[in-house]
């Protein structure tokens, strides 16, 4: 189940929330790109027909309409609501994620439409890098919309520095790591990494298949791939 990017799952618990991390960000301007990114996604699942909006998303039980809300609790979570998720569900982050992204997607489409708009270029999930809710948004974008037959297309720049990211919090955000044993080079633009048999794609695939999206396999090419069908 692809739900990630929250809580204990990350490894962050109250003592930890005044950390800070981060890392090259290649002039992207972070929270410009959040904020944009969810305009675009309010603006594409607004504009699907209503009945798309409860068709199974990339994320295990999920429809493209939890998957909206999710997206709207994290934009309009704050570090003391966090905070609060943590302490009462030290343990099992992963239902409390599940119940909040339900509840909301339960909500009016419209409505959710509206409040992602709304949002600020925030990520309030203090300790965690502003590169890795960045890579939430190009993530779950695919997850709701790639099923709807949505092929958004990210700046090239806002994939690698999330790309980048994952090398340290990849594990941490889906609990995987999909692309172990390959190296992985982008065909889109000068992007290589790690070591072994090679997988090939555009960049926003490569992301998607490190965030653990294995429904982008058949997108993919090069010698690598029996690695990945293991």
């Amino acid at each position: 189940m692809q739900k990630d990017l929250h809580l204990g799952q990350l490894g962050l618990h109250p003592a930890k929330l005044c950390q800070t991390y981060t890392v090259a960000t290649a002039n992207v301007d972070i929270e410009g790109e959040v904020r944009r990114l969810r305009l675009e996604i309010a603006l594409e699942i607004g504009a699907l027909s209503p009945d798309r909006w409860d068709i199974p998303s990339w994320c295990t039980g999920w429809r493209v309409r939890d998957v909206l809300g999710h997206l709207v609790q994290n934009a309009e979570a704050t570090a003391l609501s966090i905070f609060w998720q943590i302490i009462r569900n030290p343990l099992r982050p992963d239902r409390t994620v599940d119940r909040l992204a339900r509840t909301l997607g339960s909500r009016p489409v419209p409505e959710l439409v509206e409040r992602l708009r709304a949002a600020e270029g925030h990520y309030h999930i203090p300790g965690v890098p502003s590169e890795v809710g960045l890579g939430d948004l190009l993530v779950h974008s695919a997850d709701a919309l790639r099923p709807a037959g949505i092929m958004l297309e990210p700046p090239l720049a806002d994939v690698l520095v999330v790309l980048d990211s994952y090398k340290k919090w990849g594990r941490r955000v889906v609990h995987a790591a999909p692309h172990r044993g390959v190296s992985l080079a982008a065909t889109d633009t000068e992007w290589h990494t790690g070591t072994g048999p090679e997988v090939r794609g555009k960049a926003i695939d490569l992301l998607l298949l490190v965030a653990n999206r294995r429904q982008v396999i058949d997108r993919l090419e090069g010698p690598g791939l029996v690695r990945l069908a293991l």
